[in-house]
């Protein structure tokens, strides 16, 4: 079940399953968009909405580290991750 959460530096991303994503992408074998590893069986995939890419978990992290969020992007970034709550159902975000 995707769940949402908010990065020390103000990045939103969603902790979903090898499954959630396959549904959605209709990729049945999905990869990490950074190193390429295989994410299936994967019960914690990194989504980041500003980025729209998905990582393993290893990956997730140091791509959330470095990722910032600058002004000019605040309306794209507001708009896909309100893309991705409303797609998971998530109603609440703390």
């Amino acid at each position: 079940m995707a769940k949402f959460f908010r990065h020390k530096n103000g990045i939103g991303w969603l902790k979903i399953t090898w499954l959630e994503l396959a549904k959605y992408s209709g990729n049945m074998a999905p990869i990490c968009d950074e190193c390429l590893k295989d994410l299936i069986g994967f019960s914690n995939v990194v989504l980041i909405p500003i980025l729209n890419e998905a990582y393993c978990p290893e990956c997730g992290k140091k791509v959330l580290e470095r990722t910032k969020s600058y002004p000019e992007d605040k309306p794209i970034e507001e708009r896909r991750e309100k893309f991705w709550l409303n797609y998971f159902g998530i109603k609440e975000v703390k």
